[in-house]
This record gives C-alpha cells, structure tokens and sequence, in this order.
C-alpha cells in the first residue's frame, strides 16, 4: 500500500507543531528550574507516540475511504480507532513505567505530548481559515 501524500504533508505538518509544542514545553521547564536530561527524553518519546498515533490514524483514513459500504466502513474506522488508543496507552504506560522506576523519562511531556496534535489540528484550523480568508479562498 502507498501512503497518500496528503497523509505525509498533514504527519509533517503534525510533527512541526509537535516540536514547536516540546519546545514550548522544554521552555517552561527551564522557567520554572525543572529542567533536565529526562524532560528531553519524554518530550521526544512523547512526541514520537502522538505522531505515531497520527500517522496510524491517516493510513486508517486511506483505507477506509476505499470502502464501499459505510457500515463496513464504520466498523474497519472504529477498529483502527481502538487498536490506536490500545496501542498509545501501551505505549504511554512503558514511557510512565520507565519514568517513575528508572527515572529516564520525565512523566509529564508524555502526557503533554499525546495531547498536542489535538492542541495543533484545532489552532492549524484558525490560522489556516484566516490564511485563505487574507487570500480570498473561502473554500
């Protein structure tokens, strides 16, 4: 299966604003005096589940969109959907088990991290609405 181009722009786009996220995140850390070797390390294990996640979920969309029948195609989205959330808590919880035993992680940019394509796809869309507006393109 070729992945489609649109779903490696939107993973770029995606692992942008994860970094430009982190950064923020590593910023803060060092604001308050927290920082360490271990909040760098969570960020990027973080970071690379929630684009993991995103990317999984573009492939998901690929396929299902090759799908005839909608209730076909309902159930094959609600089965990567919850192979998805399987998999992050998986992955989520050995990042939380390596951080509180090991001490390699910091717990709190994986949690941070899981949550930024969300905090991305919602402010890409205001700023990419306000982009075509300025340029006359409302569609």
């Amino acid at each position: 299966m070729k992945v489609d181009k649109i779903i490696v722009k939107e993973t770029i786009n995606i692992g942008l604003g994860i970094l430009i996220c982190s950064g923020i995140t590593q910023i803060g850390f060092l604001i308050f005096g927290q920082y360490s070797l271990a909040v760098l390390l969570g960020s990027i294990y973080g970071g690379a589940i929630a684009l993991l996640n995103f990317f999984l979920m573009g492939l998901a969309v690929q396929k299902v969109a090759d799908i005839e029948d909608p209730n076909a195609a309902k159930r094959k989205m609600q089965a990567s959907y919850s192979m998805r959330q399987l998999l992050l808590l998986l992955l989520v919880g050995v990042g939380m088990y390596i951080a509180v035993n090991y001490e390699i992680f910091h717990w709190l940019p994986i949690l941070l991290a899981i949550i930024y394509p969300r905090l991305i796809i919602a402010f890409g869309g205001i700023f990419r609405k306000e982009w075509r507006e300025k340029r006359g393109d409302n569609s």
